[in-house]
């Protein structure tokens, strides 16, 4: 071999780290003989198998279609213009060697080394990201370079495709090219009562999501809701947690968490790799205090059942409670309206906002977010009291397409959808004649509309969450 030949000089190294299942390394340039034209990358030996050959200006790249959990020796060699190489150099010049053990992760696409650069700064690098709209594999993610967060869900794109230390989202169901709403769920129950979160429980809401009116990069429709509920597997985050009397002592306050137990138990129960990236409930007896949320904010705190009605009890409230750390009041939100670009329910709120969205019991506002159908909607478009409805029930938020109703003449003939009598002031009586009645007890007579959630969710609702302590 011509001693001309490009090589190292000691202390020139190459260094690999893992990303999720890809393998950056990262290499010094030859110090001696000819200038290099290129390097190449092989496995266990200079002449094993090789991975890629590249230019001598790229000194990084990331290795996709390597197995899981598996060491490998990663061999960097040096040639130049006339193909001297470097491999068979005695001594330190030769190559460059190191060895790393791949995460759980698993293979991902055709064994290569693709170039480092990351347009958007999502931490995939671009050449990884295919913009199709189809994830296949790390190597083949369907994403769009030009935003770090292709499908809109919060959660970027190179979390979701290569995780974090400990954490293999792709694993868990996640996808980047369709949106997530991930949940842990610890509970705590009382002597009597045992209220933990099964998929049985679960089903209505994660069916309401997976049914939205939201269209995705990959062309379905639907939002995917992962929970860990201490399922096992990559699920080992939900828990039962103490409590002596089955409800957690304490509430949230606006924005923050104002009881000291409740936060006290998540600092314990949940793993800090997870914050920004799952929402944490804590299910509870419905002894003492009721569900509650932060708005736009991470934290629930969900009646579980134990008496709280049907079996959309409980998925209700913890869509509800979502709802509102999704940025949703119960009412809908403040977009559109003037006053402060946050929701009703976030300080400072004005006349307007209070009156026209933070506002309860809308008839014409059929969303689990309206405590008159927290715990289910019907397509009947009647009053319940009035004709209590015997059929099929499930969970939702509104689409806004139910017409807006005008506390100052209500007509029960017209009723809120269909022509559907509708027994506003509750007397037991369908009046012909429309009239003036406060139905939201707000102490305004004003005109009521409907919201359209799912848009807000699509748009800001789960890309707008926002992690807290």
């Amino acid at each position: 071999m011509p001693e001309n030949a490009p090589y190292w000089n000691p202390g020139t190294t190459v260094d690999a780290t893992t990303r999720g299942p890809l393998v950056r390394i990262e290499w010094d340039a030859t110090t001696g003989g000819d200038p290099a034209a290129s390097y190449q990358i092989n496995l266990t030996t200079y002449s094993g198998t090789v991975v890629a050959l590249v230019p001598a200006s790229v000194r990084s790249c990331d290795i996709t279609g390597l197995a899981a959990s598996t060491s490998y020796t990663i061999v960097v060699t040096a040639r130049d213009a006339q193909q001297h190489w470097s491999g068979p150099l005695s001594g330190t010049k030769g190559n460059r060697t190191t060895t790393i053990t791949t995460t759980s992760h698993g293979g991902s696409g055709s064994l290569w080394c693709h170039p480092t650069a990351d347009t958007d700064g999502d931490g995939l690098p671009d050449a990884l990201e295919t913009d199709d709209g189809t994830y296949t594999s790390a190597s083949d993610a369907g994403t769009d370079p030009a935003n770090p967060d292709t499908d809109n869900d919060g959660i970027s794109d190179g979390e979701e495709v290569l995780g974090r230390p400990g954490l293999n989202l792709i694993g868990m169901g996640a996808r980047p090219t369709r949106k997530d709403l991930l949940i842990e769920t610890d509970w705590i129950s009382n002597a009597t009562c045992s209220i933990q979160p099964t998929t049985t429980k679960l089903a209505p809401m994660v069916t309401a999501f997976a049914d939205a009116p939201v269209t995705n990069p990959d062309g379905s429709t639907g939002i995917n809701v992962i929970v860990d509920r201490g399922q096992g597997g990559l699920f080992t985050g939900g828990t039962q947690v103490p409590d002596p009397d089955g409800t957690l002592d304490g509430r949230f306050t606006g924005q923050n968490v104002g009881g000291s137990h409740f936060a006290a138990t998540k600092a314990v129960h949940f793993d800090p790799i997870r914050k920004d990236i799952f929402h944490y409930s804590i299910a509870h007896s419905g002894n003492g205090w009721a569900s509650t949320a932060e708005m736009r904010g991470d934290d629930t705190y969900v009646s579980g059942g134990c008496g709280n009605g049907n079996a959309l009890g409980y998925p209700g409230h913890l869509m509800h409670e979502m709802g509102h750390n999704l940025g949703l009041s119960h009412a809908g939100t403040h977009e559109g309206l003037p006053g402060p670009s946050w929701l009703c329910d976030d300080p400072p709120q004005d006349s307007n906002c209070v009156s026209k969205t933070s506002i309860n019991w809308k008839p014409n506002y059929v969303s689990v977010m309206n405590y008159m159908y927290m715990t289910g909607l019907d397509d009947s478009c009647r009053d319940n009291n009035y004709a209590p409805w015997t059929g099929p029930m499930w969970l939702d938020y509104s689409t806004g397409t139910r017409p807006t109703i005008d506390e100052a003449a209500l007509d029960e003939l017209t009723g809120i959808c269909n022509g559907v009598d509708f027994d506003f002031d509750d007397d037991g009586i369908i009046d012909t004649t429309p009239y003036p009645h406060d139905f939201t007890a707000d102490g305004v007579i004003t005109p009521l509309a409907d919201h359209d959630d799912w848009d807000h969710v699509d748009r800001l609702g789960l890309a707008d969450f926002v992690g807290d302590d």
